[in-house]
Protein backbone atom coordinates (compact mmCIF):
# COMPACT_ATOMS: atom_id res chain seq x y z
CA UNK A 1 0.00 0.00 0.00
CA UNK A 2 1.80 3.05 -1.05
CA UNK A 3 2.06 5.81 1.42
CA UNK A 4 -0.57 8.08 0.43
CA UNK A 5 -3.19 5.67 0.51
CA UNK A 6 -1.78 4.75 4.51
CA UNK A 7 -2.12 8.38 4.84
CA UNK A 8 -5.36 8.61 4.10
CA UNK A 9 -6.67 5.56 5.67
CA UNK A 10 -4.72 7.11 8.97
CA UNK A 11 -6.60 10.19 8.89
CA UNK A 12 -9.89 9.08 8.22
CA UNK A 13 -9.72 6.68 11.50
CA UNK A 14 -8.68 9.70 13.33
CA UNK A 15 -11.71 11.46 12.28
CA UNK A 16 -13.83 8.55 13.11
CA UNK A 17 -12.18 8.53 16.90
CA UNK A 18 -13.84 11.78 17.42
CA UNK A 19 -17.18 9.67 17.58
CA UNK A 20 -19.32 11.95 15.27
CA UNK A 21 -20.03 8.25 13.35
CA UNK A 22 -21.90 4.86 14.64
CA UNK A 23 -20.74 2.87 11.80
CA UNK A 24 -19.14 -0.69 13.57
CA UNK A 25 -16.10 -1.51 11.59
CA UNK A 26 -16.10 -5.67 10.64
CA UNK A 27 -14.34 -7.72 13.00
CA UNK A 28 -11.94 -9.86 11.70
CA UNK A 29 -12.83 -13.26 10.79
CA UNK A 30 -15.65 -13.00 13.37
CA UNK A 31 -18.53 -14.10 10.62
CA UNK A 32 -18.51 -17.27 8.52
CA UNK A 33 -21.24 -18.39 6.17
CA UNK A 34 -23.36 -17.05 3.17
CA UNK A 35 -24.58 -13.95 2.63
CA UNK A 36 -27.51 -14.20 0.06
CA UNK A 37 -28.49 -10.29 -1.36
CA UNK A 38 -31.18 -9.58 -3.53
CA UNK A 39 -29.74 -5.42 -5.51
CA UNK A 40 -30.57 -2.98 -7.94
CA UNK A 41 -28.75 -4.17 -10.83
CA UNK A 42 -27.35 -0.41 -11.24
CA UNK A 43 -24.83 -1.81 -7.95
CA UNK A 44 -23.35 -5.01 -9.69
CA UNK A 45 -20.33 -4.33 -10.10
CA UNK A 46 -19.81 -1.93 -7.45
CA UNK A 47 -20.83 -4.29 -4.73
CA UNK A 48 -19.32 -6.84 -5.63
CA UNK A 49 -16.01 -4.36 -4.81
CA UNK A 50 -17.61 -3.78 -1.49
CA UNK A 51 -18.10 -7.12 -0.37
CA UNK A 52 -14.31 -8.09 -1.18
CA UNK A 53 -13.30 -5.37 0.86
CA UNK A 54 -15.16 -6.66 3.57
CA UNK A 55 -14.16 -10.24 3.28
CA UNK A 56 -10.52 -8.91 3.63
CA UNK A 57 -11.76 -8.69 7.96
CA UNK A 58 -14.41 -11.93 7.16
CA UNK A 59 -12.71 -14.30 4.69
CA UNK A 60 -15.22 -17.12 6.03
CA UNK A 61 -18.16 -14.99 4.50
CA UNK A 62 -19.37 -15.73 0.73
CA UNK A 63 -22.01 -13.58 -0.55
CA UNK A 64 -24.40 -15.06 -3.27
CA UNK A 65 -25.94 -11.59 -5.86
CA UNK A 66 -29.09 -11.86 -7.73
CA UNK A 67 -28.97 -8.11 -9.23
CA UNK A 68 -32.23 -6.72 -11.20
CA UNK A 69 -35.11 -4.44 -11.03
CA UNK A 70 -35.28 -3.34 -7.53
CA UNK A 71 -39.39 -3.61 -7.84
CA UNK A 72 -39.47 -6.58 -9.27
CA UNK A 73 -37.41 -8.26 -7.03
CA UNK A 74 -39.21 -7.07 -4.09
CA UNK A 75 -41.94 -8.79 -5.57
CA UNK A 76 -40.61 -11.72 -5.57
CA UNK A 77 -39.66 -11.52 -1.85
CA UNK A 78 -43.28 -10.81 -1.08
CA UNK A 79 -44.70 -13.67 -3.26
CA UNK A 80 -42.14 -16.13 -1.54
CA UNK A 81 -40.71 -17.35 -5.17
CA UNK A 82 -37.13 -16.71 -4.14
CA UNK A 83 -35.45 -20.30 -4.54
CA UNK A 84 -33.39 -19.43 -0.96
CA UNK A 85 -34.23 -17.57 2.04
CA UNK A 86 -32.74 -13.65 1.10
CA UNK A 87 -30.63 -12.01 3.82
CA UNK A 88 -30.46 -8.46 2.41
CA UNK A 89 -32.36 -6.45 -0.11
CA UNK A 90 -30.02 -3.40 -1.29
CA UNK A 91 -32.85 -1.29 -3.48
CA UNK A 92 -33.14 1.39 -5.48
CA UNK A 93 -35.91 3.79 -4.68
CA UNK A 94 -37.83 3.97 -1.19
CA UNK A 95 -41.27 2.28 -2.80
CA UNK A 96 -39.56 -1.63 -2.85
CA UNK A 97 -38.45 -1.03 0.58
CA UNK A 98 -41.30 0.27 1.70
CA UNK A 99 -43.54 -2.46 0.25
CA UNK A 100 -41.29 -5.03 2.07
CA UNK A 101 -41.94 -3.06 5.32
CA UNK A 102 -45.32 -2.76 5.33
CA UNK A 103 -45.64 -6.52 4.33
CA UNK A 104 -43.34 -6.94 8.08
CA UNK A 105 -40.92 -8.71 6.12
CA UNK A 106 -37.69 -6.22 7.43
CA UNK A 107 -36.14 -6.44 10.81
CA UNK A 108 -36.72 -3.23 12.65
CA UNK A 109 -33.70 -1.19 13.31
CA UNK A 110 -31.50 -2.07 9.62
CA UNK A 111 -32.69 -0.30 7.13
CA UNK A 112 -31.04 2.59 6.01
CA UNK A 113 -30.25 5.26 3.42
CA UNK A 114 -26.94 4.84 1.79
CA UNK A 115 -27.00 6.66 -1.63
CA UNK A 116 -28.14 8.77 -3.86
CA UNK A 117 -27.82 8.76 -8.49
CA UNK A 118 -29.05 10.91 -11.33
CA UNK A 119 -30.55 10.06 -14.45
CA UNK A 120 -28.82 10.40 -17.76
CA UNK A 121 -29.71 10.31 -21.51
CA UNK A 122 -27.27 8.40 -23.27
CA UNK A 123 -26.77 7.54 -27.00
CA UNK A 124 -24.73 5.13 -28.92
CA UNK A 125 -20.91 6.47 -28.44
CA UNK A 126 -20.76 6.92 -32.69
CA UNK A 127 -24.26 8.85 -32.63
CA UNK A 128 -24.49 12.13 -33.94
CA UNK A 129 -27.78 12.65 -32.55
CA UNK A 130 -27.38 15.56 -30.61
CA UNK A 131 -29.77 16.50 -27.02
CA UNK A 132 -29.90 19.37 -25.40
CA UNK A 133 -33.50 18.66 -23.72
CA UNK A 134 -35.95 16.15 -22.81
CA UNK A 135 -38.60 16.87 -25.52
CA UNK A 136 -35.32 16.40 -27.98
CA UNK A 137 -36.22 12.70 -27.55
CA UNK A 138 -39.39 12.76 -29.31
CA UNK A 139 -38.58 11.89 -32.85
CA UNK A 140 -35.97 9.33 -31.35
CA UNK A 141 -36.38 5.38 -30.30
CA UNK A 142 -35.97 5.05 -26.64
CA UNK A 143 -35.31 2.72 -24.40
CA UNK A 144 -36.25 3.05 -20.79
CA UNK A 145 -36.33 0.49 -17.65
CA UNK A 146 -39.72 -1.59 -17.76
CA UNK A 147 -41.47 0.59 -14.95
CA UNK A 148 -43.69 -2.49 -13.70
CA UNK A 149 -40.16 -3.95 -11.82
CA UNK A 150 -37.48 -1.44 -12.83
CA UNK A 151 -36.99 2.18 -10.81
CA UNK A 152 -35.68 3.61 -13.52
CA UNK A 153 -38.59 3.79 -15.44
CA UNK A 154 -40.32 4.88 -12.55
CA UNK A 155 -38.17 8.19 -12.93
CA UNK A 156 -37.82 8.45 -16.92
CA UNK A 157 -41.95 8.53 -16.10
CA UNK A 158 -41.42 11.48 -14.30
CA UNK A 159 -38.92 13.32 -16.44
CA UNK A 160 -41.32 12.66 -19.39
CA UNK A 161 -44.24 13.90 -17.45
CA UNK A 162 -42.72 16.97 -16.32
CA UNK A 163 -40.90 17.84 -19.17
CA UNK A 164 -44.34 18.14 -21.23
CA UNK A 165 -44.27 14.96 -23.44
CA UNK A 166 -46.09 12.08 -21.63
CA UNK A 167 -48.44 9.62 -23.46
CA UNK A 168 -45.90 11.18 -26.93
CA UNK A 169 -43.60 8.58 -26.50
CA UNK A 170 -43.64 4.74 -27.19
CA UNK A 171 -40.59 3.62 -25.54
CA UNK A 172 -38.84 0.22 -25.71
CA UNK A 173 -38.85 -1.44 -22.45
CA UNK A 174 -35.92 -2.86 -20.63
CA UNK A 175 -35.78 -5.28 -18.34
CA UNK A 176 -33.82 -3.63 -16.17
CA UNK A 177 -30.93 -0.30 -16.74
CA UNK A 178 -28.43 -2.83 -17.49
CA UNK A 179 -30.71 -4.10 -20.26
CA UNK A 180 -31.37 -0.57 -21.09
CA UNK A 181 -27.61 0.10 -21.36
CA UNK A 182 -27.00 -3.26 -23.58
CA UNK A 183 -30.07 -2.06 -25.95
CA UNK A 184 -28.14 1.80 -26.69
CA UNK A 185 -24.84 0.53 -27.10
CA UNK A 186 -25.95 -1.63 -29.45
CA UNK A 187 -27.60 0.53 -31.43
CA UNK A 188 -30.58 -1.20 -31.01
CA UNK A 189 -32.07 1.73 -30.13
CA UNK A 190 -31.69 5.72 -30.33
CA UNK A 191 -31.10 6.58 -26.88
CA UNK A 192 -31.96 5.42 -23.33
CA UNK A 193 -32.17 6.46 -19.50
CA UNK A 194 -30.29 5.18 -17.20
CA UNK A 195 -28.35 5.73 -14.18
CA UNK A 196 -25.53 8.35 -14.40
CA UNK A 197 -23.51 5.69 -12.28
CA UNK A 198 -24.54 3.03 -15.57
CA UNK A 199 -23.59 4.98 -17.75
CA UNK A 200 -20.09 5.55 -16.41
CA UNK A 201 -19.23 1.38 -16.81
CA UNK A 202 -19.68 1.40 -20.46
CA UNK A 203 -18.10 4.94 -21.83
CA UNK A 204 -16.55 2.91 -24.93
CA UNK A 205 -19.61 2.07 -25.47
CA UNK A 206 -22.40 4.70 -25.18
CA UNK A 207 -21.64 8.51 -24.41
CA UNK A 208 -23.94 10.72 -22.06
CA UNK A 209 -25.70 12.80 -24.38
CA UNK A 210 -27.82 14.91 -21.98
CA UNK A 211 -28.01 15.18 -17.56
CA UNK A 212 -32.02 16.28 -17.31
CA UNK A 213 -32.12 18.75 -14.52
CA UNK A 214 -32.57 16.98 -10.95
CA UNK A 215 -36.06 18.40 -9.98
CA UNK A 216 -37.79 16.52 -13.27
CA UNK A 217 -37.84 13.30 -10.86
CA UNK A 218 -37.73 12.08 -7.14
CA UNK A 219 -34.77 11.60 -5.36
CA UNK A 220 -33.07 8.34 -6.45
CA UNK A 221 -32.12 6.46 -3.43
CA UNK A 222 -30.52 3.64 -2.23
CA UNK A 223 -30.99 1.74 0.74
CA UNK A 224 -31.04 -1.49 2.67
CA UNK A 225 -32.37 -4.04 4.92
CA UNK A 226 -32.01 -7.30 6.72
CA UNK A 227 -34.81 -9.18 5.90
CA UNK A 228 -36.44 -11.70 8.18
CA UNK A 229 -36.42 -14.33 6.61
CA UNK A 230 -32.67 -14.50 6.68
CA UNK A 231 -30.50 -17.77 7.87
CA UNK A 232 -27.70 -15.75 8.54
CA UNK A 233 -28.60 -12.83 11.27
CA UNK A 234 -25.59 -11.73 12.92
CA UNK A 235 -23.41 -11.36 9.04
CA UNK A 236 -26.03 -10.28 7.82
CA UNK A 237 -26.12 -7.20 10.41
CA UNK A 238 -22.53 -7.22 10.53
CA UNK A 239 -22.34 -6.55 6.43
CA UNK A 240 -25.71 -4.37 6.44
CA UNK A 241 -23.99 -1.90 8.78
CA UNK A 242 -20.57 -2.28 6.10
CA UNK A 243 -22.98 -1.14 3.44
CA UNK A 244 -22.53 2.45 5.25
CA UNK A 245 -18.85 2.58 6.73
CA UNK A 246 -16.40 5.51 5.15
CA UNK A 247 -14.22 2.60 3.60
CA UNK A 248 -17.53 0.78 1.66
CA UNK A 249 -18.67 4.31 0.77
CA UNK A 250 -15.81 5.13 -0.38
CA UNK A 251 -15.94 3.07 -3.19
CA UNK A 252 -18.98 3.89 -3.98
CA UNK A 253 -18.50 7.08 -4.26
CA UNK A 254 -15.16 6.27 -6.84
CA UNK A 255 -18.20 4.68 -9.19
CA UNK A 256 -20.11 7.24 -8.70
CA UNK A 257 -22.49 7.37 -6.33
CA UNK A 258 -23.44 10.12 -3.71
CA UNK A 259 -22.76 9.29 -0.03
CA UNK A 260 -25.47 10.22 1.85
CA UNK A 261 -24.60 11.69 5.00
CA UNK A 262 -26.52 10.60 8.43
CA UNK A 263 -26.69 13.01 10.83
CA UNK A 264 -24.12 14.47 12.83
CA UNK A 265 -21.42 12.43 11.31
CA UNK A 266 -18.96 15.28 10.67
CA UNK A 267 -16.36 13.51 11.13
CA UNK A 268 -17.58 10.25 8.88
CA UNK A 269 -18.01 12.78 6.04
CA UNK A 270 -14.38 13.77 6.26
CA UNK A 271 -13.27 10.11 6.32
CA UNK A 272 -15.22 9.21 3.23
CA UNK A 273 -13.86 12.24 0.74
CA UNK A 274 -10.35 11.70 1.94
CA UNK A 275 -10.45 7.93 0.98
CA UNK A 276 -12.75 8.67 -2.15
CA UNK A 277 -10.25 11.68 -2.86
CA UNK A 278 -7.22 8.75 -2.52
CA UNK A 279 -9.08 6.18 -4.52
CA UNK A 280 -10.26 8.22 -7.15
CA UNK A 281 -6.32 9.66 -7.75
CA UNK A 282 -5.58 6.19 -7.86
CA UNK A 283 -7.81 5.31 -10.78
CA UNK A 284 -6.57 8.44 -12.49
CA UNK A 285 -3.31 7.79 -12.53
CA UNK A 286 -3.80 4.03 -13.68
CA UNK A 287 -5.79 5.31 -16.44
CA UNK A 288 -3.02 8.22 -17.60
CA UNK A 289 -0.43 5.52 -17.20
CA UNK A 290 -2.37 3.05 -19.54
CA UNK A 291 -3.13 5.49 -22.26
CA UNK A 292 0.77 6.58 -22.18
CA UNK A 293 1.12 2.77 -23.21
CA UNK A 294 -1.46 2.82 -25.64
Amino acid sequence: MKTGYKLALATASIALGFGVIQAKPAQAATFSGPINIYAAASLTETLVQVETLYQQSNPNVTFMNTFGGSIGLANQIIAKTNPKPVDIFFSVSQAPLDNLQSNNLLIEGTRQDILNNTLAIITPINSTTSISSVQDLLPLKVAIGNPASVPAGVFAQQLFANSGISGQLNPVLGTDVRNVLSLVSSNTVDAGIVYTTDALTALDKVKIAYTPPINLYSPIVYGSAVLRQTQNLDAAKDFNSFLRSPQALSVFQVSGFTPIPEPMTTGGSIAVGIVGLMMKRKVTAKAKAKAAVD
